[in-house]
């Protein structure tokens, strides 16, 4: 059983890279990871179980960042709401959970004030996806520094910060020096390299 937690968590761990550009190798539609999470979730998962459910979820998260900016907005809250059952049924932590759902979101739109799929500001975009992955963060980026804990190791899901304890400025750490965040008007939510003076902390 412990081998099998460790594959499936390797599984997950892979995807750094795909939110930097590189598709993770296994690829699934939506139709079959549905099929796929249905058969084998059940209340007492094994770790069979749990392996499938998780590499469901993250062939579907390929799936969804490959398409997200072709896709309407619309699609896309239906992706993330497809996206938080699927990571909810496989049991995975809310920053994973986070890390594999804010990929739904590249090319949304910056708008100020933005809470939702329609356009996002920086703070609006990390609450929604954090809403997704089933925890609420405050509404503004200073907010949501207070209500983390400052880690000097982040992991992919952990905030982004700028400014310190007066942050002006907050996104999710992808993994390799990358975040994904909504950057400001004319420019939509997408990765990029993290900018200086960062600091980093995880969701309670």
């Amino acid at each position: 059983m412990k081998r099998l937690l460790v594959a499936a968590s390797a599984a997950v761990i892979a995807v750094p890279a795909l939110s930097t550009a590189a598709p993770l190798q296994a690829q699934a539609s939506p139709a079959t990871t549905a099929s796929v999470v249905h058969t084998s979730t059940v209340s007492h998962p094994t770790a069979t179980s749990l392996v499938a459910a998780r590499t469901a979820a993250v062939n579907t998260a390929n799936t969804y960042s490959r398409r997200a900016t072709r896709v309407s907005w619309r699609q896309k809250d239906r992706n993330a709401n497809h996206l938080s059952h699927l990571t909810a049924r496989a049991r995975m932590a809310p920053a994973r959970r986070a890390h594999l759902i804010s990929h739904t979101q590249k090319g949304t739109r910056y708008r100020w004030g933005g809470t939702t799929a329609r356009g996002f500001d920086c703070s609006g975009y990390t609450r929604y996806v954090y809403k997704k992955a089933g925890k609420n963060l405050p509404r503004t980026a200073r907010a949501q520094y207070r209500a983390t804990k400052r880690t000097s190791r982040p992991a992919p899901g952990d905030l982004v910060f700028f400014g310190g304890s007066r942050a002006h400025h907050v996104g999710i750490y992808v993994g390799r020096g990358r975040m994904i965040h909504s950057p400001r008007s004319g420019k939509p939510v997408q990765v990029t390299k993290i900018w200086r003076g960062a600091s980093y902390g995880k969701v309670r």
